[in-house]
């Protein structure tokens, strides 16, 4: 199994995020504000520089007041699919 930086599952988990934050009318520097880290932070896991864990998936869409679970959830159809 090959690491999961620069993967296609990789930039699911990117566009998912990257839609969730605009859905919630955020910037970067919004959102990373809001979950009290550097803008950076959102940057780089935007741009597939840096994974997250799920606990930090989970404060992403808590902070964007989007459900977690539905999110997984619809990130596991996705990858389903692929």
């Amino acid at each position: 199994m090959q690491k999961t930086i620069k993967t296609k599952y990789a930039k699911i988990i990117s566009q998912k995020l990257i839609e969730i934050r605009k859905m919630a009318g955020l910037t970067q520097r919004a959102l990373a504000q809001k979950l009290e880290r550097e803008h950076s932070f959102v940057a780089h896991y935007e741009l597939c520089e840096r994974r997250i864990d799920l606990a930090e998936f989970y404060q992403i869409c808590k902070a964007c007041e989007v459900s977690p679970h539905q999110e997984i959830k619809a990130l596991i159809e996705i990858f389903d699919n692929v």
